[in-house]
């Protein structure tokens, strides 16, 4: 008979009294059905990630049974398949496989507790939870990061988030990078809190597993082969991708070989016991991002897993994490990969039918459920955890701020600012030590800078909080040079703003504004000179990376290799900056970060709103001192344009005086010998001077001369010789003359004293 109709049936409850008025079991699965099954899957699908579908969480559970299978079932005791009929418990059972089962699944929740614009928050979370539950059997399961993100969970590191998924009744979590931030003790806490298992096949210590591999989650307890076999594994990049402090000692092993082994144990054992599992969940936290290596992403896992001969007839549902990702698949006949992007923007829902081998899957969005009504106990723990909260965030993380650091929309988006800046020295300032490698410059976008902090106020937890809302953390990532040019062209991509006149508007240089754009960078540890009247692709002229040593700008290498800092939005691609790429290692909070720098910072520094020092705005051709050199080259290389300065290289010597060298001309005074100067009793002859030289310069007392005089040191090279002759004691010889010149004046005297006597 040719199936034409399908009969939905509101619960398992309608079904039982049909079947036990006729006394008959629902039909088996055919062999041919699953292959039916999978054509039918597959469109609604791929549909699911161009467009959510509509709210499931009101939806009433759906049970479809071929129309002749209940019409043959009244009119024969025989099944059409020649099954005999049961007992009544056997075909209550039979009932019960052919009810769906749900799974609900979240990942990379980062914290958020609270409802928010895209955010469904807790309390409403709670709700379609137990509105599935009392609908159907449902499993509920998260694919890892849920505890660290916003400050809200971090400041009780995330305990209170763990708390409220104990009461909501998740039954497994996997271990996710992120929940490693608090530390490894913190997170052995988690697991001795949590009321159900969290999970992960290859994260090792010391060669034993950290935590559990796996568990089975039997949600009809009445039934069997219908448990799920629940199986964790994290991203082995988690060894880069959160404090190395924090997993000093732990090792991650391959994560599609462990699976894999963990699958084969499992069914060996259920073997051996004569059992048969029939759903496998996995739950990992790996991601499909570009960067990610092949062997350690979520979809070559599942690619994997659809080619394992030992699963061909069962169900694999993998839910994945750690990329933030929108995704769903399938892979060969009976894997479903799911992932529902993060930061509880949706919550995926996955149905499995009892004939069918793929699991129909769909994402309920924030937008889907704003009018659904909270959970009032989870909402009456949620507001609690937030007055708490904002108690906290009025602590004084800096007293009397001097500066007014502006974070309004048309600043921040579209020019260097002093936020900007003091964020990004505080990522910088972390670049130094936090990582494994010291950060060479550090960026983050426009974007993410959300308020102003105020002047001549305390600087709060809050103040911070609003500045920085996301609960982003900051990343290293190992880039090239070419990668940072093209990075910088991203960010001073925007168009002109435009007036009302239709003209560009100009800023206080005359030159014209960006349009405001969330991808706008704010850097440190570097600085780029552009000319925004250029063409795009032609706007940058120059970007040079400050060295710490000598703290001067070096200009960039293409080729050289840069460790840059930034948000994890931002090293994940965000904004555009897909060029990024590269081994990424993860730190704190962001917020965290900037509070700590703020406390210690010297805010004068900071004064101008905007001073185009780091991202500058400039004229390429603009040459004010007509030197044949543009202003902005003066600015980039001032000791590089020396070119006017060069004719003046012979003043940078400064040797005028060496050619002088006042002691050259002295050598004559050098060999004047003092103590041998002319006897001035006996100046007539000129061999009787030289004879007089020989004796002790005592005897020329009566002449005035010093007879401490001792030989000068050499004149320094910097002196004069006008000075140094004028400075410098008479020579010997200008002596010996000197004496002999006054012995004969006094023999002259003598002879006339005498003549004058003989006339008297």
């Amino acid at each position: 008979m040719k199936k034409e109709a399908l009969l939905p049936l509101v619960s398992a409850g309608l079904l039982a009294p049909l079947f036990l008025s006729t006394g008959v079991a629902a039909d088996e699965v055919s062999a041919e059905q699953p292959a039916e099954a999978v054509s039918q899957v597959e469109s609604p699908v791929a549909e699911s990630v161009a467009a959510p579908a509509e709210s499931l969480a009101a939806q009433p559970p759906v049970v479809e049974v071929p129309v002749e299978a209940a019409v043959e079932a009244a009119e024969a005791p025989v099944a059409p398949n020649g099954v005999v009929a049961r007992a009544a418990s056997e075909e209550a059972e039979s009932a019960l496989a052919a009810q769906d089962l749900v799974i609900l699944h979240t990942n990379d929740v980062h914290g958020r507790i609270v409802e928010d614009r895209n955010v469904i928050g807790d309390a409403k979370a709670a709700a379609v939870i137990k509105a599935e539950k009392a609908q159907q059997p449902t499993l509920v399961v998260d694919a890892g990061d849920a505890f660290q993100g916003l400050p809200i969970s971090n400041s009780s590191k995330g305990e209170e988030r763990l708390k409220i998924l104990n009461m909501v009744g998740y039954d497994a979590i996997a271990v996710g990078n992120h929940e490693f931030d608090f530390g490894l003790d913190q997170l052995r806490r988690y697991e001795q809190l949590l009321e159900f298992p969290i999970l992960s096949a290859n994260t090792y210590i010391d060669g034993a597993r950290l935590f559990k591999a796996s568990t089975i989650v039997d949600k009809t307890p009445d039934l069997e082969g219908d448990e799920f076999v629940v199986i964790g594994v994290t991203t082995p990049e988690t060894a880069t991708k959160t404090h190395p402090n924090n997993v000093v000692g732990v090792t991650f092993t391959e994560p599609i070989a462990e699976v894999q082994n963990v699958i084969a144990e499992i069914e060996a054992k259920a073997k051996a016991e004569g059992k048969s599992y029939k759903n496998y969940v996995v739950l990992a936290h790996l991601g499909v991002d570009a960067t990610t290596p092949l062997e350690w992403r979520g979809d070559s896992l599942a690619e994997a897993l659809s080619k394992n001969e030992s699963l061909k007839d069962k169900r694999i549902i993998l839910i994945d994490g750690h990329s933030h990702t929108v995704a769903t698949a399938t892979y060969g006949s009976n894997v479903t990969y799911n992932q529902t992007g993060s930061y509880l923007n949706n919550i995926g829902k996955i149905v499995l039918k009892s004939d069918q081998l793929l699991g129909q899957t769909s994402l309920i969005s924030a937008a889907d459920l704003k009018n659904t009504e909270v959970d009032p106990e989870i909402a009456s723990v949620v507001s609690r955890i937030k007055e708490a909260y904002d108690a906290d965030n009025a602590v004084v993380v800096r007293a009397n701020n001097t500066v007014e650091l502006k974070g309004n929309r048309e600043n921040v988006r579209v020019r260097e600012t002093n936020l900007g800046n003091i964020v990004t020295d505080a990522l910088y300032a972390y670049g130094q030590t936090g990582f494994q490698n010291p950060s060479h410059l550090a960026v983050t976008n426009g974007g993410g800078l959300r308020e102003t902090i105020a002047k001549d106020k305390d600087i709060t937890k809050g103040d911070v909080i609003a500045v920085l809302p996301f609960g982003n953390s900051i990343s290293q990532i190992t880039v090239k040079g070419q990668q940072i040019q093209e990075m910088f062209k991203r960010s001073l991509s925007a168009i002109h703003q435009k007036g009302a006149d239709g003209n560009p508007v100009l800023d206080e240089n005359g030159l014209p504004l960006l349009e405001p754009s969330g991808f706008f960078l704010h850097v440190s540890g570097a600085r780029v000179f552009f000319d925004q009247t250029l063409e795009t692709a032609e706007r940058i002229l120059k970007i040079q990376i400050l060295d710490p040593e000598t703290q001067a700008y070096q200009d960039l290498d293409l080729e050289k290799t840069y460790y840059l800092a930034t948000n994890d939005f931002v090293a994940a691609g965000g904004d555009g900056y897909d060029m990024l790429g590269g081994a990424r290692e993860e730190g704190p909070s962001m917020d965290a970060v900037f509070a700590e720098f703020l406390k210690t910072a010297d805010l004068s520094q900071y004064a101008v709103v905007n001073p185009n020092s780091r991202i500058v705005a400039t004229s390429s051709v603009l040459d004010k001192n007509a030197n044949g050199i543009p202003d902005w080259q003066e600015i980039a290389n001032p000791t590089e344009p020396a070119k006017p300065e060069e004719p003046a290289k012979p003043e940078k010597p400064a040797k005028p005086e060496e050619p002088v060298k006042p002691e050259k001309p002295a050598k004559p005074e050098q060999p004047a010998k003092p103590e041998k100067p002319v006897k001035p009793e006996q100046p007539a002859k000129q061999d009787q001077v030289a004879q007089e030289q020989q004796k002790p310069a005592t005897k020329r007392v009566s002449l005035g001369y010093n007879p401490s005089y001792q030989a000068p040191a050499k004149v320094p090279a910097t002196a004069k010789a006008s000075s140094a002759a004028k400075s410098l004691p008479n020579t010997g010889t200008e002596d010996a003359s000197g004496a002999a010149v006054l012995g004969l004046g006094f023999l002259a005297t003598l002879g006339m004293v005498q003549r004058k006597r003989r006339k008297n």
